[in-house]
């Protein structure tokens, strides 16, 4: 087995996974309207998962999709800290410190990779952890949608609009160069934008 893949099973299985319930449940409550975004009765069918740009998984928080639906009449955001729920955010240290104990196990030297502080930089040799969570997340999304039948389409972005968008439903990069209301058509979707 490759180190790489080593370090991606330690990693999903200390921060991911035991996060996967929780963020599960979120999103099914997002999904089966425990948080009312509006005041009026619209019915919300395209909505926006954010993730905290430089913590993906200490904060998340859902809003029905701003393409379709007017931001002036959101008057609640579904929020999820995962802080609240017992787990410490994860930083790069900690993520730092579970590659050196894989590498450890593996006997394998990573001096090279040290700087002069004695930090390990990772970003030589394993570069997965954005994949993960957002694959993480995504998981989370179509566990919830199975949960719920829901027909909701979800697209997962970064907070600071850095990180592109994702299509949940369909696990892949939304094409920048595209009109959304023109790829939900392609996917066999038609969705009224709100005036």
């Amino acid at each position: 087995m490759k180190i790489e893949t080593k370090i991606d099973e330690a990693f999903k299985n200390t921060f991911l996974l035991p996060r996967e319930k929780t963020v599960t449940q979120f999103l099914i409550d997002v999904l089966s309207s425990k948080y009312k975004f509006r005041e009026d009765d619209k019915k919300i069918e395209v909505i926006s998962l954010y993730y905290y740009a430089s913590s993906p998984l200490s904060f998340l928080f859902a809003l029905p999709n701003y393409e379709y639906y007017s931001p002036d009449k959101t008057i609640q955001m579904a929020e999820l800290h995962l802080k609240e729920h017992s787990f410490e955010d994860y930083s790069s240290t900690d993520v730092q410190e579970l590659c050196k104990k894989v590498l450890n196990e593996n006997n394998i030297d990573y001096s090279a990779y040290l700087d002069e502080d004695n930090q390990l930089d990772y970003a030589h040799y394993w570069e997965n952890q954005f994949g993960l969570e957002s694959d993480f997340l995504m998981n989370c999304w179509r566990n919830a949608k199975e949960q719920t039948q829901s027909k909701m389409i979800g697209f997962l972005e970064s907070s600071d609009g850095a990180g592109g968008v994702f299509d949940m439903d369909n696990g892949f990069d939304f094409p920048f160069d595209v009109d959304m209301d023109e790829y939900l058509r392609s996917h066999g979707f038609v969705i009224e934008k709100e005036a």
